[in-house]
């Protein structure tokens, strides 16, 4: 059931996505649009600082759109030019809606066939990262808060702004300190041979020069 519906929401927007590109093309026919770039999507084109102010700015002019269609439309002496006032904020209120709905459903699309890939076993599902439990605190701005709700919860720790911050550099400094610290050198393979042999040598050596026995006063005949 979820596997049809997947399918059926999907071929839903792919109808939806023609009838709203067909509207916008017309509408750049008609110089009311500017041309629209092919298959614009959250996951390919993710909002930038320029693109969420852009965003911003674009939501404006419509609600500015929508309240200035809600004033002609209620006015008593609706000429022509008033009349085409209306029909022009129409269709540019519709080409923002337009353009919006584009966006959602080029985003919408590949989250679908991703789905439909894992539902065949074609791509492995997402893995979710494990996340370090952390200890509950209470976190303070003063002094005073720190007394007034250490006394109402003693069983939770409590910090202040100053104290949590001084904690968090701490705890960075440590990280830094400790990744930044050379560890302990290998031993050097070659320098361990070089060092046996030249004590092998060196007992060889003596053995040369000092007999089995020598020394040992029990043992002379």
């Amino acid at each position: 059931q979820q596997h049809y519906n997947n399918e059926q929401r999907r071929n839903y927007l792919l109808i939806a996505r023609e009838y709203y590109r067909d509207f916008h093309h017309l509408c750049e026919v008609y110089k009311l649009a500017k041309p629209l770039a092919t298959n614009l999507n959250r996951i390919a084109n993710p909002v930038t600082e320029s693109g969420r102010e852009e965003k911003m700015a674009k939501a404006r002019a419509k609600r500015a759109l929508e309240k200035k269609l809600e004033v002609l439309e209620k006015r008593d002496d609706i000429d022509e030019e008033v009349q085409r006032e209306i029909y022009l904020s129409s269709v540019n209120l519709w080409v923002m809606r337009c353009e919006d709905e584009l966006y959602s459903i080029n985003t919408e699309l590949p989250l679908l066939e991703h789905m439909e890939k894992m539902r065949k076993g074609e791509v492995a599902p997402l893995k979710v990262p494990k996340i370090k439990a952390v200890k509950p605190f209470i976190l303070v701005k003063s002094e005073q808060q720190k007394r007034v709700f250490g006394a109402g919860y003693p069983s939770l720790p409590t910090m202040t702004l100053d104290e949590y911050y001084n904690k968090e550099l701490k705890r960075i400094v440590e990280e830094q300190n400790n990744a930044e610290k050379p560890g302990p050198e290998p031993d050097d393979p070659d320098e361990e041979t070089e060092e046996g042999l030249a004590k092998a040598r060196a007992w060889d050596e003596w053995k040369d020069t000092h007999k089995r026995g020598w020394g040992n006063r029990h043992n002379r005949s």
